[in-house]
């Protein structure tokens, strides 16, 4: 076997190389993560720009369309002149020209290229050579683009608008000159860049004009235009090299529709990033100071480790001469701790080891949803053998009585001696009462059986067995021994060769009557009185649904007592009124307390008897109590046992309804214990019942067991009551009642009552787990 300090340093060793490839993968991650957080920036800015430079054009094109919707008044007005057989005159034309600042020149032609009239004063010459084929290839287009050629090297953009006449077609030709440069001279203030443009450009590709940051420029283009002008689509985005510095550039253009005129705008791909690359480095910056502030965290700690490392090597030779001394001494801990643990007449356990067995038994049986039982035996008529017939005999009987125990019972009981003639015994893995029954009274025929073994022929001796049941008697191992024992002294006052099955009746007779009542009144004015909750699950997702507020009574006399002790001898005194309104507002203080807490309430259930259903002032109370507490009403549940309902008079039945008009809910206990169980529900205003335990107590792993049961949920459900099962203490119950449709269940498979502190775990984490 390898010792402990060695198997830490191959682990440390281990761990070096896990935390340098998490280290790694961080590092790597955080990387890929830069890399695609700054290429989505990139995209993003490049989008941006890419809208800014759509907007810019469209504003362009609206603004150029809104000049050519102009020439419709020039040519209206030579259309006029020319039907009334008139040459255009230069006077109106002339006039109208002067108002605007775009067209600098108008003239007319003849279908030959003649000037027929001009705005100009000066004497113009016809259209030059060429002209006519131009217009040819400009037919789709209400307005044309002369070439500048065809009026003599001209700065201006010819406009050529044919001009129809009645019996005349194509008699004339309307020329417009439009000075674009007053256009873009109209975007100079627009923060363009250093390196942002817009172009004017015809529809064979020729540039007549772009405006840039340091002004007008005509001339050559530095872009090639072909698959812009050869696109079908009205506007689209562009990417261009230009040709002079072998840059990219964004651009947007837009076709005009009245004239073969296509606008662009563009800008470099490197001013369009200057933001974004200055953001750029500083991200990556910060990046760089993570990683070498990881690397370097990664480095102080495999140092240190590689210290500690090398400290536990130093101490592994020590470690090795201490292992045979250290197993020494624990063989010698074993022998002295099995020493202690047995008892040193019959080889059983005693008394301290049957403890710790239980304990880890009865966990055990809770996640395997069985029972297990303790049994206590005491052999009767011990006392005389011992002192007739020696102690040797008496030593004799005990250890054939061990014997005879082990026998007769599996390895996985546990069998040991408390001392004298007591026996103790915890049946493990119990799957039902019968069984518990079965193998006890077996106990009783093997013991009870003659000794003729022994020195005194024909001995006989027999037991008186106590049996307490988990989880039903007790869900530690503590109590089911005191339980068992009592209901042993029960067995051995009904006579010899019997057991007894403990009951809390056993309990309340242990304690003097006439004691229990003279405290009774001072524990109500000290509130000895304390509530314990027992949580209630939904069936579906097994989620806290609610609890039942359960009374305690911890007296200092006595100790911690059980209802069925205490709460006759508090009836038979008539102070039930007073101990109820009592734990009413003590279940109000409680619920204010956890809502100030900032916890999800859930309800709570309080039982209540007949004496306080009866009682006139039970409404108000309520009221009262709601009002001084804030409490939402909804919080608050009464339960009313269906044995109680049949009590009631005219009078506690509209005090219910009272009860029920406040918000508070009513839910009757253990029902199915009478046949009128659902003719009262019916009558009163219950929203809830709860199963008395009795209908559930014999289920086993089949869903036909209890067809008395099934029809019981199933005409709650038609009556719109939720059912609660109580007292669920098997997963085969649990099972059944789940596909029953039963709504919730509460019992000690699932927890037994606890105290406040307890719940507020159950409702900050309502969510449970259920171990079938």
């Amino acid at each position: 076997m390898s010792p402990p300090l060695e198997r830490d340093a191959i682990t440390i060793s281990s761990l070096q190389g896990v935390l340098i490839a998490l280290a790694m993968l961080v590092i790597l991650a955080t990387w890929i993560f830069a890399g695609y957080q700054l290429r989505q920036n990139r995209e993003q800015v490049l989008d941006e720009h890419k809208v800014i430079l759509q907007n810019l054009s469209l504003v362009v094109s609206e603004n150029i369309n809104q000049v050519l919707d102009r020439t419709e008044a020039f040519k209206t007005l030579v259309r006029l002149q020319l039907s009334r057989g008139e040459l255009p005159a230069a006077g109106p034309l002339a006039t109208l020209m002067a108002t605007d600042p775009v067209f600098t020149r108008m003239t007319v032609y003849s279908r030959n290229g003649r000037v027929l009239n001009s705005t100009s004063a000066t004497n113009l010459p016809g259209l030059q050579q060429g002209w006519q084929a131009s217009l040819s290839h400009q037919r789709t287009w209400p307005i044309n683009i002369l070439p500048s050629e065809a009026l003599g090297k001209s700065w201006s953009v010819p406009l050529a608008m044919p001009i129809n006449t009645q019996g005349r077609p194509d008699c004339c030709l309307l020329v417009l000159e439009m000075d674009l440069g007053y256009l873009l001279n109209l975007y100079q203030n627009l923060q363009l860049g250093r390196e942002t443009s817009i172009h004017v450009l015809t529809a064979q590709g020729a540039e007549l004009l772009r405006a840039e940051r340091g002004g007008l420029v005509t001339g050559r283009s530095a872009f090639d235009n072909t698959v812009l002008l050869k696109s079908r689509l009205n506007q689209g985005t562009t990417r261009d090299l230009h040709t002079d510095n072998q840059r990219y550039y964004l651009g947007h253009f837009a076709k005009l529709e009245r004239a073969p005129l296509v606008i662009a705008v563009r800008q470099s791909e490197s001013e369009a990033l200057a933001g974004y690359h200055r953001q750029r480095n500083k991200f990556l910056v910060s990046v760089v100071i993570i990683t070498l502030i990881a690397a370097g965290g990664l480095l102080w700690l495999l140092r240190m480790m590689h210290v500690r490392e090398v400290q536990l090597r130093e101490l592994q030779q020590s470690e090795q001469r201490n292992m045979k001394l250290l197993a020494r001494l624990r063989r010698e801990h074993e022998d002295s701790v099995k020493a202690a643990s047995r008892d040193h007449l019959t080889g059983l356990y005693n008394r301290r080891l049957f403890t710790e067995l239980g304990h880890s038994h009865l966990a055990g049986s809770k996640r395997q949803g069985r029972f297990a039982a303790v049994c206590f035996i005491d052999l009767d008529r011990f006392k005389a053998i011992n002192d007739t017939l020696g102690h040797k005999v008496g030593d004799n009987l005990l250890q054939e009585v061990a014997r005879r125990l082990t026998d007769n019972l599996r390895e996985s009981d546990i069998v040991s001696r408390f001392g004298g003639d007591e026996f103790v015994v915890m049946l493990t893995a119990v799957k039902q009462q019968a069984d518990v029954e079965q193998k006890v009274q077996r106990l009783v025929d093997v013991l009870a059986a003659p000794y003729p073994e022994l020195e005194a022929g024909g001995l006989a001796t027999s037991p008186s067995i106590g049996v307490a049941m988990a989880p039903r008697d007790g869900m530690d191992i503590e109590t089911l021994i005191k339980h068992a024992d009592i209901a042993m002294y029960r067995a051995k006052r009904g006579g010899r060769a019997q057991f007894r099955l403990f009951d809390s009746q056993d309990a309340a007779h242990e304690v003097s009557t006439e004691e229990l009542q003279a405290l009774i009144p001072k524990a109500i004015e000290r509130g000895e009185f304390q509530l314990h909750f027992q949580p209630r699950l939904f069936l579906r997702g097994y989620e806290t649904g609610g609890f039942e507020a359960l009374v305690r009574w911890e007296s200092p006399q006595q100790g911690l007592l059980m209802p069925a002790v205490f709460l006759p001898l508090v009836e038979q005194q008539q102070l039930m009124p007073a101990l109820g309104y009592q734990l009413l507002r003590q279940l109000a203080q409680q619920l204010r307390q956890w809502a100030d807490q900032g916890l999800d309430i859930l309800p709570v259930a309080l039982n209540l008897s007949a004496s306080q259903i009866n009682d006139p002032t039970l409404p108000g109370q309520l009221r009262m109590l709601i009002e001084e507490y804030r409490l939402t009403p909804g919080w608050l549940e009464l339960e009313i046992g269906d044995q109680d309902l049949q009590h009631l008079v005219d009078q506690a039945i509209r005090q219910l309804r009272l009860v029920s008009e406040l918000g508070v809910g009513l839910v009757m206990d253990d029902f199915g214990s009478s046949e009128e169980g659902l003719q009262r529900v019916s009558r009163l205003p219950f929203n809830c019942i709860k199963l008395s335990p009795a209908l559930i107590q014999h289920i086993r792993n089949s869903f036909d067991d209890n067809v008395l049961l099934s029809a019981t949920i199933s005409v709650a459900r038609k009556m719109r009551l939720r059912v609660v099962a109580k007292g669920v203490e098997t997963p085969d119950q649990l099972v059944y009642l789940k596909l029953a449709g039963c709504d919730e269940a509460q019992g000690f498979l699932f927890s037994r009552a606890v105290e406040e502190a307890e719940v507020r775990d159950y409702l900050q984490t309502p969510k449970r787990k259920v171990k079938l």
